[in-house]
């Protein structure tokens, strides 16, 4: 919309000036001529139309003055309404894409929430500019569109609110509501129409100048008959000359060439009212050509002059070397943004545009995409290793600490790699290669860089269709938990249960956890299965007889929901189970970030009378500090380290080890992992409370505890002879 805007208003502005030229002004000089013959005619032409033709030139100046600036005003206006109603549909495209393929971590809601606040802007940007304009310039049009933008809002906030609960049926209700927007650009298309229908009043304005400038001239020549007439005559072909520079000058500037002095044109008199008029236009061609191809906010290319760059790359790859595109995204920018707000935001998109390029060589591309994405071309590839080195670059550079504003931020990048011709010889077919690779990047734990791989679609694929199922999993109620018990060390005795979630797929049968919460986790939707798994394992626990626990696993994840403690706190009270019954396991994993935040939820959770366990231990970092930062009421020893046990002498001495600190801390221990009689008498002997493994079950239905915990029963009261 801005550059047809821009086209019709270079048409306009260049047939007023040819309109101009053509009329004659200054350039009938024979008039002079003629009127030299009647002297006494002359003089008092010359008193009369010469003081008139002057005074009226004044006047005309500063009318063109004044319609050029609102004619100019106008179409910027508009222009910057396109844009923005553009950004909007290209906005709710991508989170439509994203939403479908479900392969990053979109907080809809929010996303939602800004569209709609965006368009609520947009309408009253376009409401005051209906009530600066006279009935005869569109107002009500402008209205209508303000009204259209409202409606158009509002069937944003309507399709956000589908977009979680069915995605196919938000599509289908938003579809009508694209030709709503289309009807609004139409809008604007006609308001730009009479903005050019203004600018054809410059060019009458610019031809009475031209015929005052005439008269006067004309006027002035009758003041002597040889003297004079040669003057008019130099003068006149003096002025033709600039309106004939001028002319070519429009002409150059309407088919879009930036390199026109203008400001050389510049004159003292009425004809310098065109040219201070051509100097503005010129500026404001200049800012809305720029601004239709790159990011206003990085002054980087922006999508569309990427994908131009991609094809001329690819036109070259006859006799150039190969070329690598890579996408990358930036890690933990939201947080930045929902924590520090906006302005911080943008200042951090800046200093990230600017590192990314200083990172690459002369002659190579960075564009921003959009929101956190970025992209970027690197020319004359011969070696892929040499792509990995400048990934590896741009991930340490980006991954360096940032000072705004006072506040010290920690972002990381991570970046998917395509190369040219191998991975696709098309625009579209590179950008997506690389989009895909970034997703595996993510995928291995982000802040790293991945190529893409044809494999790649496949294992996305999977994935996409792993996440649809789950959605409706949560909807149908399609999720079971089995429980597995840990027994009494020397006892046998049944101490509790860990439940362990798994998925009854319609045509895949039962679904164990590894395969589909790791794809749970990175689409957000583990919070639901999360609260589902604790409600009903809670529930479960309040049938069995008292003393037996409940232990239930924590995700990384599901840390980010600020309702975890009152998730927790609800499902005691709606089972009735009684909080020191309840265990939550979590992995060191947790603690890696943020790590004093969630030691704050896990003591506001531990207040409530709930046992906390950490899962899997020495299998992560920093475990002993983690173990003097919190008081942990149980440590799990990893089934890795129980696996060769009692003939391997590294394993026993770790798990001596663990086992040491655990007691030193006041903390009870629990292996994993035990299969064999042999590895149970060894644990014993090494003092660990409790035994978990297949030796004594696997995980079972809930229908099945009550007798399993009737044979472990009377398994153990053989094995005490009580």
């Amino acid at each position: 919309m801005a550059l047809l805007i821009q086209a019709r208003t270079q048409m306009a502005a260049s047939a007023s000036l040819r309109r101009l030229i053509q009329s004659g002004g200054l350039s009938n000089w024979p008039f002079a001529l003629k009127m030299a013959f009647c002297p006494a005619l002359a003089m008092m032409v010359i008193v009369g139309m010469g003081l008139h033709g002057i005074l009226a030139a004044d006047d005309q100046a500063a009318l063109v003055r004044a319609v050029v600036h609102h004619d100019l005003t106008v179409a910027m206006h508009l222009s910057e309404s396109a844009t923005d109603l553009e950004e909007i549909n290209s906005s709710l495209y991508r989170l439509t894409t994203l939403q479908a393929s479900k392969t990053w971590n979109l907080n809809v809601t929010s996303e939602i929430e800004r569209l709609v606040a965006q368009t609520s802007e947009l309408a009253d940007h376009v409401g005051a500019e209906a009530r600066d304009l006279g009935a005869d310039e569109g107002k009500s049009d402008v209205q209508q569109a303000a009204a259209d933008i409202l409606i158009y809002r509002d069937a944003i906030d309507v399709f956000g609110s589908m977009l979680e609960i069915d995605f196919p049926s938000a599509v289908e209700f938003f579809r009508p509501f694209d030709s709503n927007a289309k009807k609004v650009l139409g809008l604007i298309n006609t308001i730009a129409d009479r903005s050019i229908m203004s600018a054809s009043n410059r060019a009458e304005v610019s031809t009475h100048i031209a015929e005052r400038i005439r008269l006067t001239l004309a006027a002035a020549s009758v003041a002597g008959f040889l003297v004079l007439f040669g003057t008019a005559a130099v003068l006149t072909r003096s002025t033709v000359g600039s309106v004939k520079r001028i002319a070519a000058a429009t002409d150059k500037v309407a088919q879009g060439c930036s390199e026109v002095n203008v400001e050389a044109l510049a004159r003292g008199d009425e004809l310098g009212t065109i040219v201070r008029s051509l100097a503005v236009f010129q500026a404001n061609v200049s800012q809305i050509a720029f601004l239709a191809h790159h990011d206003s906010l990085t002054r980087l290319p922006n999508r569309v002059l990427f994908r131009d760059r991609i094809e001329q790359a690819l036109a070259r790859l006859d006799r150039d070397p190969g070329f690598a595109v890579l996408c990358l995204d930036l890690d933990r920018f939201k947080i930045v943004n929902d924590t520090l707000g906006h302005p911080v935001g943008d200042e951090l998109l800046r200093q990230v545009a600017n590192r990314l390029q200083a990172c690459v060589r002369e002659g190579d591309s960075v564009s921003r995409l959009g929101g956190d994405e970025f992209a970027i071309i690197s020319l004359n590839v011969v070696d892929p290793a040499a792509v990995d080195r400048l990934a590896a670059r741009i991930i340490e550079i980006i991954g360096s600490g940032y000072e705004i504003d006072g506040h010290q931020i920690s972002i990381g990048t991570s970046i998917g790699m395509a190369l040219a011709p191998a991975d696709g010889s098309a625009s579209s077919v590179l950008l997506k290669n690389a989009d895909t690779a970034l997703y595996g990047a993510k995928a291995n734990g982000r802040g790293t860089s991945c190529f893409y791989e044809p494999s790649m679609n496949a294992a996305l694929q999977l994935r996409r269709e792993t996440e649809v199922g789950l959605r409706q999993a949560i909807a149908q109620d399609e999720f079971q938990l089995h429980y597995q018990p840990f027994v009494d060390a020397r006892s046998h005795c049944v101490c509790g249960f860990e439940a362990l979630v798994r998925w009854q797929h319609p045509v895949e049968g039962l679904i164990s956890a590894d395969r589909f919460i790791p794809v749970a986790e990175a689409s957000g939707l583990i919070g639901a299965i999360g609260q589902w798994v604790l409600r009903r394992a809670c529930r479960d626990a309040a049938t069995w007889p008292n003393g037996i626990k409940i232990a239930v696993n924590l995700s990384p994840s599901q840390f980010k929901d600020k309702n975890l403690v009152g998730g927790v706190r609800e499902a005691l009270a709606a089972s009735g189970l009684a909080a020191n019954r309840l265990e939550l396991e979590i992995t060191e994993s947790v603690l890696m970030h943020d790590s004093r935040a969630i030691l704050e939820i896990l003591g506001e959770i531990k207040a409530m009378g709930v046992q906390i366990s950490m899962d899997d231990f020495g299998t992560g970092y920093s475990s002993l500090s983690y173990l003097r930062s919190f008081p942990f009421d149980k440590v799990k020893i990893d089934q890795s380290f129980v696996r060769d046990l009692p003939g391997d002498m590294n394993a026993m001495a770790i798990v001596r080890a663990i086992v040491g600190l655990s007691l030193t801390f006041g903390m009870s221990v629990t292996a994993e992992g035990v299969e064999t009689e042999a590895q149970a008498e060894q644990l014993q002997l090494e003092k660990c409370d409790l035994l978990q493994g297949y030796l004594f079950s696997r995980p079972v239905a809930a229908a099945n505890v009550s007798a399993l915990i009737e044979r472990l029963e009377k398994a153990s009261r053989q094995l005490t002879g009580v």
